[in-house]
């Protein structure tokens, strides 16, 4: 679970949500609503939830639960959502194409993938209704933040077919999003260099052993093609109104030519780096194994307030650090997450569950459980994030330790004007929490969005990701193959003969073999 943003109790009253007692669940016209999500994706309930740290309540259903008792509520009848996990979309992938038409009602996989399946029509279309402001349990489209739905509305799903029109909004509900950069420990890495070097970070032979990244294709990839093309990234004119189009344009390039150079600098990356990883790197830069981590910004706020409240992963009392995250200047990944209807799933209840989630107290208390950021804004979102953020300048000495901080661009029409502008911790804001959970506006104008690449070019990428890896297994597999090989000769051999083996081969010239009865151990 991840770790939970704190100074949040004036929300506390706001999200004191009843809970109805379920009626019925044995009933046979209870819906059963399947919903497939990422592992500690959505709120558990009970100790570390909102509810229980900031009202007291241990007993805090999970967010599940809560759906169950408002969809009986609202609509009359029972239902019962059956919750599983996931660890990767390719994970994710692989079990829906194992299932059977109907297995499934709500997916909530990446930007990409979202794409992919909508390419290969394995999605239902959100119902126009659904859309529909005016209907009250229309949550997600009242408060789903201007930026998001702006982004869902203006990236096409078939961007080969100029006849096809649809958009990630036909297909996909947002939930989560962020950026990509890094996790550094300010006592081993000057800020300086980080700004110098950018995603040539996991190159520098200085950070050699300590710096990580993602043990997945498309991170990895992302990365090497913006060292590929840094030079070419920063001629490009922040200003021209098409300069995200440009962005995107060389931050998805599949061509024979960038992959095989695209390659090149990934095996150097792989000589380079610690290692590849999923879930560890938050863990190992607490701990100081590692002083740089390729993150998405959301594990960048958790890894953040863990090692600050002096705590490992487990709960155990570690030494308090300050950590920081940097997002290179010449771009960054701007990424989502985003909630499906797969073929044959229950429209209405699926629909019902993305509303209800929508609601911004449920928004806040996924956002504090988990610890990334929700598409959903308005008032209640804004409270929760100045609770978190906001400061007093009076408390300050100096006028260089705090800064004005704009979030107008998230939260829109959301909120009343002006209110979206608020003073912040300098530190907080340039290098810390703040600027992860809801990087600026300019930050997002230099991020761009993984397309999905189409079969052949992943066939592609895939096979460079293989011969990657297989370079990187080499050395740990001979040694795995050798430790095996000895085990297989030695363990018959001591079975047979025990004590009497001695492998210590003959003593050196003026040592005489002692046996192991007459050694004493201390």
């Amino acid at each position: 679970m991840n770790a939970k943003r704190i100074g949040a109790l004036a929300l506390a009253a706001a999200l004191t949500l009843p809970v109805f007692a379920l009626t019925g669940c044995a009933k046979d016209d209870t819906i059963v609503l399947r919903v497939y999500n990422w592992e500690e994706y959505m709120d558990e309930g009970g100790e570390g939830s909102y509810d229980a740290d900031y009202n007291g309540d241990e007993q805090a259903p999970a967010m599940t639960e809560r759906f169950e008792a408002w969809y009986e509520e609202t609509y009359g009848t029972p239902i019962r959502v059956e919750y599983t996990t996931f660890g990767t979309n390719e994970d994710m992938y692989n079990q829906l194409m194992l299932a059977n038409e109907g297995d499934y009602d709500l997916l909530c996989p990446s930007e990409y993938m979202i794409m992919k399946l909508a390419a290969e029509d394995r999605l239902e279309r959100y119902d126009e209704s659904f859309f529909d402001p005016a209907i009250e349990e229309n949550y997600y489209i009242r408060n789903v933040s201007p930026f998001i739905r702006g982004i869902f509305d203006g990236n096409r799903i078939n961007k080969a077919d100029a006849s096809d029109d649809s958009t990630w909004t036909d297909y996909a509900a947002g939930y989560m999003w962020g950026v990509t950069g890094f996790i550094y420990n300010p006592k081993y890495v000057e800020y300086d260099e980080l700004k110098e070097l950018g995603w040539d970070i996991m190159r520098a032979p200085q950070y050699r052993n300590k710096v990580t990244t993602k043990d997945n294709v498309r991170d990895s990839y992302f990365v090497a093609l913006a060292i590929l093309y840094r030079d070419e990234i920063e001629a490009l004119d922040p200003s021209a109104p098409d300069y995200g189009t440009k962005l995107a344009e060389i931050m998805n390039r599949t061509d024979e030519e960038t992959i095989e150079q695209v390659e090149a600098v990934m095996q150097e990356m792989d000589e380079n780096i610690y290692g590849y990883e999923t879930d560890t790197g938050k863990a190992d830069i607490v701990s100081g194994k590692i002083w740089l981590n390729f993150a998405w910004s959301g594990d960048a706020v958790y890894a953040m307030d863990l090692a600050e409240a002096g705590e490992d992963e487990d709960g155990n009392e570690a030494e308090s650090e300050l950590l920081n995250f940097f997002i290179p200047d010449e771009c960054a990944n701007l990424w989502f997450d985003g909630w499906v209807m797969p073929k044959g799933a229950q429209k209405q209840p699926a629909q019902a569950f993305v509303n209800f989630l929508s609601m911004p107290e449920n928004a806040v208390r996924n956002m504090y459980y988990i610890g990334y950021s929700g598409v959903i804004a308005g008032e209640e979102v804004l409270g929760y994030i100045k609770d978190c953020y906001e400061i007093d300048p009076e408390e300050y000495e100096s006028d260089e330790d705090y800064v004005p901080y704009d979030l107008s661009y998230f939260f829109g029409d959301t909120v009343e004007t002006g209110s979206a502008v608020f003073y912040a911790d300098r530190e907080q804001a340039e290098h810390r929490q703040l600027q992860a959970h809801y990087p600026t506006k300019e930050t997002t104008l230099r991020c761009a969005v993984m397309d999905y690449y189409g079969e052949e070019a992943n066939e592609n990428i895939n096979e460079l990701w293989s011969r990657i890896k297989a370079e990187t297994l080499d050395g740990w597999a001979i040694a795995v193959l050798i430790v095996a090989a000895v085990l297989i000769v030695a363990v018959p051999l001591f079975a047979k003969f025990g004590g009497k083996l001695d492998f210590r081969g003959k003593p050196k010239k003026g040592y005489k073999l002692v046996k192991q009865e007459n050694i004493r151990h201390q």
